[in-house]
């Protein structure tokens, strides 16, 4: 009998070690910026080419668009995660500041289509690779414009105060690339153990993949499910002044 019940123990830690590993192998921090940014265009504009008024503010605000539309499925996905619920905040503002412009120099406002090319990213640690990459690019097109002979007074300033807020976005992503790994690995974890065991590795199993052992929290609260993900200090939190 017992040495049946140790080969049932060496069996199953064989089985949550292949579990272990293969969440942490899962936990995807590969960027999904190029699998939804085609229909914006933002990332092929380039500094050594000119481009009209109307062109500039088409890719600003479509570029805006899609920040917020990307930003808000991440949140509606994952939960209140910083700083993602700071900055999609700021990118309604960003497109605020952009509409006058159009009224101003009567260029019709394209329609924001952006929701239909929104790509949903593999966990938290690949959002804010996301996140990043949208706003090197974001920062880049702004470099391009404000180079521009063309630029008037009024659209210049409106695109340095876009660039200048979409630098303390990186800095924001860029703190908090690596803080959300932990809650990666358990999410692929209890996913792993599911499939391994057809149940979940939580004492309910009855919420979703972020949720704690009540179902009623999100993955920050592994005790009564209603903290969230993002209380204690872990990492920057999110704030920016754009």
């Amino acid at each position: 009998m017992k040495n049946i019940l140790f080969k049932g123990l060496i069996v199953a830690g064989l089985a949550l070690t292949a579990i272990f590993t293969v969440s942490i192998t899962n936990v995807s921090a590969k960027s999904v910026f190029e699998n939804y940014s085609a229909d914006t265009y933002s990332d092929e504009v380039t500094l050594d080419e000119s481009y009209s008024l109307e062109e500039m503010l088409m890719y600003a605000i479509q570029d805006e668009y899609l920040a917020k539309a990307e930003y808000e499925a991440i949140i509606a996905e994952f939960g209140e995660v910083k700083p993602f619920t700071n900055i999609v905040l700021a990118e309604q503002t960003h497109i605020d500041m952009l509409l006058p412009l159009f009224a101003t120099y009567e260029i019709e406002v394209p329609v924001n289509t952006a929701a239909d090319s929104v790509v949903i990213p593999d966990s938290i640690t690949s959002a804010l690779a996301t996140g990043i990459e949208a706003e090197e690019v974001n920062i880049a097109m702004y470099v391009t414009f404000l180079a521009q002979d063309n630029l008037p007074d009024d659209v210049r300033a409106v695109f340095e105060y876009l660039m200048s807020a979409s630098e303390n976005h990186l800095q924001a992503f860029s703190q908090d690339r690596n803080s959300y790994i932990g809650e990666d690995m358990m999410n692929q974890f209890k996913k792993q153990w599911k499939k391994a065991f057809g149940g979940d590795s939580s004492q309910n199993g009855e919420g979703n993949q972020y949720k704690g052992t009540n179902g009623q929290g999100n993955q920050g609260s592994q005790t009564s499910g209603q903290g969230n993900q993002n209380s204690g200090s872990k990492g920057n939190d999110g704030n920016c002044t754009n």
